[in-house]
């Protein structure tokens, strides 16, 4: 209420009553104005029956007693626990109307209980299809005996700056909330980094008003087809300043399938290395711009060496698409379509010089039992004793693909891994649980042991 009163008090300095009253012929809006409200207008007729609330609930087990053992040394608790609930809003939109819906992964993330709302109330138990904390990206099914509206998707390689950009979402929970801004720019990559960021990012930026809830609503046109999923802001508060990112809808049309046949997203495998390019190093080697991806290191029998790529190449551009840095290439990659023959133009030896690339089988497909080329099986005291192994703890590496990095840094079967950055690795299912929650596209230093020799080593990401 003090704000609704502050703000009518504003308004009545702004625009006395005297002012008024000098000129009280209403003015014609312009027939662009009212052409342009007119076309927002049916766009949030198009798109709120297909538009979604998504609301999630994690169950947290806290143990009681932790402050009476660290200051008193006991616990009167006896070891109690106490469940807290934890919940946070977002979006989606439905994508079929069998009941499929898109939103974020990371609105549905560790979540027990997923609930969707939709326009008319009704609410309905979601479950997950498939989630990706590499793509940012959930397909979550719900059923309600009949069809459902579902939304349309555009074409995101025909958007351009300066159009039309409307958001619609719940932020901060007030539900179908529609907003208008432009596309401020695309292709905007590695604008996220470290612990939980998408490993492909290639996202439209816009300054229609992103908010907390909003993630995982449409991006539509002015003909109210989706162009992108509201995913991320950049502010230096908690509301938006009008910097917002949307995953571009052609980014989802490539994840879907994947989403629905594997649960994850997959993508092509190359086999090689690389660093940025910065200033100082496009100088040393004489390049023509600074910037691009040097290439560090190729593995054996890999698609990219099949295809002539060496290490000290510098990458230009992928299938005429510039990469100026190694986020950028990782996410040309991953967009090619399955199967596709890629085209790199690389710096090499003071010449450019052009590779075509047949990428190997898709990561999923390749061994659903393998990260990062690793194979690993439980350790007990019997399989150690049987191998001859020093420790009966961590998980036994069972096998190594010839071209993974894991290959490239010398782990070998019948290596003993105790730990995954500096977590200890009591089995299987915890090896599974830690290295999946580790984004591909980051380093992960792994305790290893062999015989009775023990070393952290480093295993790199690879593109």
């Amino acid at each position: 209420m003090r704000f609704a009163l502050l703000t009518a008090s504003a308004l009545l300095l702004l625009h006395p009553l005297s002012a008024a009253a000098e000129d009280s012929t209403p003015r014609k809006p312009s027939p662009m104005v009212v052409k342009a409200a007119e076309d927002f207008t049916q766009v949030a007729e198009l798109a709120n029956p297909w538009v979604v609330n998504i609301s999630t609930t994690q169950y947290i087990r806290q143990r009681l007693g932790g402050f009476w053992e660290d200051f008193y040394g006991f616990d009167p608790f006896q070891g109690g626990t106490r469940t807290l609930k934890r919940q946070s809003l977002g979006s989606g939109f439905i994508y079929s109307p069998e009941g499929l819906i898109l939103t974020n992964a990371h609105v549905v993330a560790n979540a027990d209980e997923i609930m969707v709302r939709l326009v008319d109330g009704t609410e309905a138990k979601a479950q997950v299809v498939g989630e990706d904390a590499n793509v940012d990206l959930a397909l979550l099914k719900i059923e309600v005996g009949h069809p459902l509206p579902n939304a349309t998707l555009g074409d995101s390689s025909k958007v351009k700056v300066g159009q039309w950009a409307i958001a619609i979402g719940n932020p901060f929970g007030f539900d179908h909330s529609l907003t208008v801004g432009v596309i401020s720019a695309k292709e905007r990559t590695n604008i996220f980094t470290g612990e939980g960021a998408a490993k492909y990012q290639n996202y439209l930026q816009t300054d229609a008003s992103i908010n907390h809830g909003n993630s995982g609503g449409p991006l539509c046109d002015i003909y109210g087809e989706v162009i992108g999923m509201n995913t991320a802001i950049s502010t230096p508060n908690e509301g938006s300043i009008g910097i917002g990112f949307a995953i571009p809808v052609n980014f989802i049309k490539r994840s879907v399938p994947d989403l629905l046949r594997n649960g994850r997203v997959v993508a092509p495998k190359l086999g090689f290395f690389t660093q940025d390019v910065d200033e100082r190093l496009a100088q040393a080697l004489k390049l023509p711009a600074s910037s691009g991806v040097l290439v560090t290191d190729v593995a054996s029998n890999g698609a990219a060496d099949k295809a002539g790529l060496r290490r000290g190449d510098v990458l230009l551009s992928l299938n005429d698409k510039p990469v100026p840095n190694s986020a950028a290439l990782r996410t040309r990659i991953y967009e090619a379509d399955p199967g596709q023959t890629l085209l790199l133009k690389a710096w090499r030896e003071g010449r450019a010089i052009e590779l075509s690339v047949s990428p190997d089988q898709l990561k999923a497909g390749e061994d659903p039992g393998t990260w990062h080329g690793l194979r690993v099986i439980n350790n007990s005291a019997e399989e150690a004793a049987k191998r001859g192994l020093a420790v009966p703890d961590g998980v036994i590496v069972d096998g190594v693909v010839e071209t993974s990095s894991a290959a490239r840094i010398g782990i070998k079967p019948g290596d003993v891994l105790m730990e995954i950055n500096q977590k200890r690795i009591p089995n299987k299912a915890a090896w599974d649980a830690l290295s999946k929650n580790i984004d591909e596209g980051q380093d992960a230093v792994l305790l290893l042991v062999r015989g009775r020799q023990s070393a952290y080593i480093v295993l790199p990401a690879e593109q």
